[in-house]
C-alpha cells in the first residue's frame, strides 16, 4: 500500500505488513497495520507495567495514566450521567488508542497509524455502530425508529416537507457522523506528519548543496522542529479528546432521542391548560 503516513517507506523502521486479498479487496502491504499493532503492544506493555508497580510504588507512569483515566470517566459523567459506566471501556479504549498512535508518530522512524484513514475508519464505524446499540438499548428497536419519524407539526408542513425531508436528515446524518470523525483526525495527523517530512527533506537538501551559504540554512529546520514537535504533541491531545468527547456526546444523543422532548412539551401544556388525569 502506498502512500500512508508521512515518512517514505525505506525509512519506517517496522516493516508493512502483509495483508492478503479477500473477496472485494486486493492484498496490501500496509504500514498502518504494523504500527496499530506496536500502539495496541505499547498500551498492553504499560498495562502490565502499571500491574506490577502497583505491587511496589506507584510510579510517574501510573499516575500519568491514571490522571487520563479519571478525565476521561469525569467527561462521561458529565455527559451521559450514570449511563456512562456501561460505555466507559469504549470511551478509555479509544482515548488511550488514540492518544498513543498520535505521539508514535512523533518519534523519528514511526508512523501515527491515526495518520491512514483506514485506521479511522474503523474506529468511526465501532462508535456508528455502538450508537445504534446506544439508542436501542436505550428506547427499543420500535421507540428508536420513532426517532427518524417527523415531530409534530402542522399538517401542511408534514405532508409537503416533515415526512420525507426530516428521515431522510436523520439518516444521512447517522452516515456522515463516521466520515466526520474519520476524516477529521486523519486530516489533522497526517498534516503533522507532512509537516515532519518537509523538514527532514528541507534539511537534507541543505545539507547536501555544494554552496556552503545554502549548507549553513541546513541548520533552521533542527531548529524549527522542536517547535513542530511541540505543536504536534497539543494536535495529539487535542485530536484524541476532541474523538472521544463526540463519541460520547453521539452516544448521548442516541440515548436520549426526541422522544422525551415531545413528552415534556406535551406535559408542560396539559399542566398549562389544567387537564388532569384520573
Amino acid at each position: 500500500m502506498s502512500g500512508e503516513g508521512g515518512l517514505p517507506h525505506s525509512l519506517h523502521i517496522l516493516p508493512p505488513l502483509h495483508i492478503p486479498a479477500m473477496p472485494g479487496a486486493p492484498e496490501v502491504d500496509s504500514y498502518a497495520a504494523s504500527f496499530w499493532f506496536l500502539t495496541a503492544g505499547i498500551i498492553l506493555g504499560l498495562s502490565l507495567l502499571m500491574r506490577v508497580m502497583m505491587a511496589v510504588s506507584p510510579g510517574v507512569i501510573q499516575n500519568l495514566i491514571e490522571w487520563l483515566v479519571e478525565t476521561v470517566q469525569e467527561l462521561a459523567d458529565s455527559i451521559l450521567g450514570p449511563a456512562a459506566e456501561r460505555f466507559m471501556p469504549l470511551f478509555i479504549a479509544l482515548f488511550l488508542f488514540i492518544l498513543t498512535g498520535n505521539l508514535l508518530g512523533l518519534l523519528p522512524g514511526c508512523m501515527s497509524p491515526t495518520a491512514s484513514y483506514h485506521t479511522n475508519a474503523a474506529m468511526a464505524i465501532v462508535v456508528a455502530l455502538a450508537t445504534q446499540y446506544a439508542g436501542i438499548r436505550a428506547h427499543g428497536l420500535k421507540g428508536y425508529l420513532r426517532h427518524f419519524m417527523p415531530p409534530p407539526c402542522p399538517w401542511w408542513l408534514m405532508y409537503s416537507l416533515m415526512w420525507w425531508m426530516w428521515p431522510l436528515i436523520h439518516v444521512l446524518e447517522q452516515f456522515i457522523r463516521p466520515i466526520s470523525l474519520t476524516m477529521r483526525l486523519f486530516g489533522n495527523i497526517f498534516a503533522k506528519e507532512i509537516l515532519l517530512l518537509m523538514l527532514a527533506f528541507v534539511a537534507a537538501t541543505f545539507m547536501l548543496s555544494p554552496s556552503a551559504v545554502i549548507k549553513g540554512f541546513s541548520v533552521l529546520p533542527f531548529i524549527l522542529r522542536p517547535a513542530i514537535i511541540l505543536l504536534g504533541t497539543l494536535v495529539s491531545i487535542v485530536q484524541a479528546a476532541v474523538f472521544t468527547i463526540l463519541t460520547m456526546v453521539f452516544v448521548a444523543m442516541a440515548m436520549e432521542g426526541h422522544e422525551e422532548g415531545h413528552g415534556e412539551a406535551v406535559a408542560r401544556e396539559e399542566s398549562g391548560s389544567g387537564i388532569t388525569h384520573s
